[in-house]
């Protein structure tokens, strides 16, 4: 018994050798994720919103009181939402439930936790630790995996720390690491399937593993369904050469393990609805439920006037916001040309890449309702981000790492105030003026309104009320972020000199 033991942490210390080949490298990977954490941490206020609160009242009724159905919460403030789906005179949360799996037991800890401590868990409490406890972490864990990706694909250490914390910082990826939703979660699901696929050699164990983080992305969202197909087809790449025999065995334990978890959701829509119909087709909302039954999920034709407003306007402008993005464009034609090696994950993400802008154009929601940016398109970042590690690769041109760190810096300067103060941004147009906008439209971008404020340091027109309270969070928030940046860039720098790598 001593011996066997002995030989489990000596296994868990190999395989994590495999992945992140040294100690020094491992420690700044450390780093990275306690960042990307306690920045998150330290920020008070939580985003809530329809989207929040439905998911929050199907934890709160799990564990409160043992049932699904939200009936004591959807239409009581601050609980109430018209996100939910009514059937056979019940309300449900209209969201798939891979989030609610991973906040359950966060919640039931924290009031075990409370109720020891002889506290009681107000709303703003509750959404403020599942916020942390189920998506501050995973988010954590998705930058070390990003880091960790870059580095097995050649990049020079200190320079994936560092491109993975200006991704971070830099886009809305630190914004919804704040926020009581599933992306954060699906791309660290993402980003570890394609650590595992990436790592040889690719066992029975492992690909079961793959099986099971991409079952769980997509119950997660269904709007992973683009990053897993990705990652089966380079899966299904790598398992050509292997063989009719072995491949063969390999696909059937990676699709067996899929099929749990999306098993558990296709159980949990049979327990609620009696069939394997998903909650949008109940919606309760007339509109949002008109609108979803049209197309594929709500997403018709796509438009081009709206992928203007997806790319370069800053209403929703993902290049505007972070234009640190456009480098994956560039990095994945450098590669086309010049390293076969890397080619299947260029075409993946120009193919990512591509879909997700179209989907996103076509969706009628286009715009993701209260939000700092086109947060449907997140998903997207558990593949696409891989081709940056050319830029980061020792022997990589120098004007591809420059243009890489200084739109990087911009980004940063521009998304990282806005993720502190409000990831849910408001809408700040009607809906009417939404739907399908043409290119001249002169919509209101309230995030530009904050940036104005915060850089003016005009902070009581962005909190009228208890603006010192919050102001202190937001200065912790940034010295968390450029310290610990700093700290975790010194350590594998100093890891490269004492272990080369």
């Amino acid at each position: 018994m001593p011996m066997r033991a002995a030989r489990v942490p000596s296994r868990v210390r190999r395989a994590v050798a495999r992945l992140v080949p040294t100690s020094a490298t491992r420690r700044a990977l450390l780093l990275l994720g306690a960042t990307v954490f306690f920045a998150s941490a330290a920020l008070q206020s939580t985003t809530s919103g329809w989207n929040v609160t439905t998911r929050l009242d199907l934890v709160l009724a799990i564990v409160d009181h043992g049932e699904v159905t939200i009936d004591r919460y959807h239409d009581t403030p601050p609980y109430d939402t018209n996100d939910k789906a009514f059937y056979d005179g019940h309300f449900y949360s209209d969201k798939t439930i891979g989030l609610t799996m991973l906040a359950v037991p966060v919640y039931a800890a924290a009031r075990v936790v409370a109720a020891v401590a002889g506290h009681t868990l107000s709303a703003a409490d509750t959404l403020w630790v599942l916020s942390r406890g189920a998506v501050s972490t995973t988010a954590a864990l998705a930058a070390m995996l990003l880091a960790a990706l870059l580095i097995r694909l050649g990049a020079v250490p200190r320079k994936a720390v560092l491109a993975t914390a200006g991704m971070f910082f830099g886009s809305m990826l630190f914004g919804y690491s704040t926020v009581f939703m599933p992306y954060l979660p699906g791309i660290a699901a993402c980003l570890g399937a394609l650590l595992i696929l990436l790592s040889p050699p690719l066992t029975a164990w492992r690909a079961a593993a793959i099986g099971g983080l991409l079952g769980f992305a997509l119950i997660l969202d269904l709007m992973f369904v683009f990053a897993v197909a990705a990652i089966v087809v380079l899966l299904l790449a790598r398992l050509r050469p292997l063989g009719w025999r072995r491949g063969s065995r390999l696909a059937v334990a990676t699709g067996g393990a899929a099929l749990v978890p999306i098993g558990i959701l296709v159980g949990y829509c049979i327990a609620i609805f009696g069939s394997p119909s998903i909650p949008y087709k109940y919606e309760y909302d007339d509109f949002f439920r008109e609108e979803m039954a049209k197309g594929v999920m709500g997403a018709t034709m796509p438009k081009p006037n709206v992928m203007w407003f997806l790319s370069f306007h800053p209403y929703r402008g993902l290049l505007f916001w972070s234009p640190w993005i456009a480098m994956i464009i560039v990095c994945s034609v450098w590669i086309l040309r010049r390293d076969r090696r890397l080619r299947p994950l260029a075409i993946a993400a120009i193919v990512v890449f591509g879909a997700y802008f179209v989907f996103n154009s076509g969706y009628y929601l286009w715009w993701g309702g209260a939000a700092m940016g086109p947060r449907l398109m997140l998903p997207m970042f558990g593949v696409v981000p891989l081709v940056l590690a050319v830029a980061c690769r020792a022997d990589s041109p120098r004007w591809m790492w420059r243009a890489l760190v200084a739109t990087l810096v911009i980004g940063v300067a521009l998304s990282l105030p806005v993720s502190m103060v409000e990831p849910g941004t408001a809408e700040g147009n009607t809906i009417a003026q939404l739907l399908d906008p043409p290119v001249g439209a002169h919509l209101s971008v309230p995030q530009l309104d904050r940036l104005g404020s915060f850089y003016s340091l005009q902070w009581s027109q962005i909190v009228p009320s208890g603006v010192g309270k919050a102001a202190g969070h937001w200065l912790l928030c940034l010295a968390i972020v450029f310290a610990g940046t700093w700290l975790a860039h010194r350590t594998a720098r100093r890891g490269e000199r004492a272990e080369p790598v």
